[in-house]
């Protein structure tokens, strides 16, 4: 009875977040973790205010100290920013 169990609890957004650059394929973003991982590993341009203040709310969106609809708007705002996503995607 003292074992401790690692669970991993995936946080998902509602709709996932297409981003394609240039000549790569389009890259499904599905929620936090992903975006974390896109911003940090694979992100193909400057990194700007919008991109450091997506990373802040998707780390939050992880810990549950805002909401995930809270972080997925700031990854589509530094996606827009650079670029990887049309301007009106924050409706999809």
């Amino acid at each position: 009875m003292n074992e401790i169990i690692d669970v991993k609890f995936n946080v998902l957004w509602n709709a996932p977040v297409c981003v394609t650059t240039g000549d790569r394929f389009a890259s499904f973003v599905h929620g936090p973790e992903d975006a974390i991982h896109y911003l940090c590993v694979e992100w193909p341009s400057e990194r700007g205010a919008s991109h450091a203040r997506a990373k802040e709310k998707c780390f939050a969106a992880v810990s549950h100290q805002v909401t995930v609809e809270a972080a997925r708007e700031a990854f589509v705002r530094a996606c827009q920013d650079s670029h990887l996503i049309p301007n009106d995607a924050m409706s999809q």
